[in-house]
């Protein structure tokens, strides 16, 4: 039987949520209730997570997460909160619809639109990770200082104020290259940038 990569990353996630809540291993009936599978497909699951090095299997034991599976399942986690951060705190959806469109989007998303999602959740209060070093800001919310422009609504762009563009913000006033513009709360909302330094 051919395993999706979605199906494995589930597997591997219901792994992790068990094991760190338990911290012991994960018997395989749990993992057929949590997953809602018959036990025998988790047991052909597992054997197939074994060879591919994600898992420990101890038959009649449990199964444990190795460092390669739980990377993966650490990253698809970290993914499912990005996401339902940004569903939830920045287009106003509800809880329930929130999740059910982070599930399907965790497991098919690229690390390169997971990371940019991630830089505009973490312009607000990011508590996603406590990794997280990023000094990302939505314009209306920087304090005064340089910073590099990673989005913009296309109607700043012809001021010149667009992605990998330098600006400086002091007060209300946006400095681009030898220009001055007061751009209003709700443009700068809209302006993710990258601090380069304060002033």
């Amino acid at each position: 039987m051919t395993w999706s990569v979605e199906r494995v990353e589930e597997y591997l996630e219901a792994i992790y949520d068990i094991q760190e809540s338990s911290n012991r291993l994960v018997k395989t009936t749990e993992l057929a209730k949590k997953l809602d599978v018959k036990p025998s497909s988790v047991t052909e699951m597992i054997l197939k997570l074994k060879d591919s090095g994600y898992v420990d299997y101890q038959p009649y034991r449990g199964v444990m997460l190795t460092k390669k599976g739980y990377d993966v399942a650490k990253r698809i986690k970290k993914y499912h909160k990005i996401f339902e951060t940004f569903f939830t705190e920045f287009l106003g959806l509800n809880e329930e619809e929130s999740h059910n469109l982070s599930c399907e989007l965790e497991h098919h998303v690229s690390d390169e639109v997971a990371e940019k999602i991630c830089m505009i959740v973490s312009s607000s209060d990011c508590k996603i990770c406590e990794e997280c070093d990023r000094v990302y800001y939505l314009l209306d919310g920087a304090d005064d200082g340089e910073y590099e422009v990673l989005a913009a609504p296309t109607i700043v762009r012809n001021l010149g104020i667009a992605p990998n563009t330098i600006i400086q913000k002091v007060g209300d006033t946006v400095r681009v290259n030898d220009m001055e513009f007061e751009l209003s709360d709700e443009l700068k909302s809209k302006i993710l940038v990258k601090l380069i330094r304060k002033f």
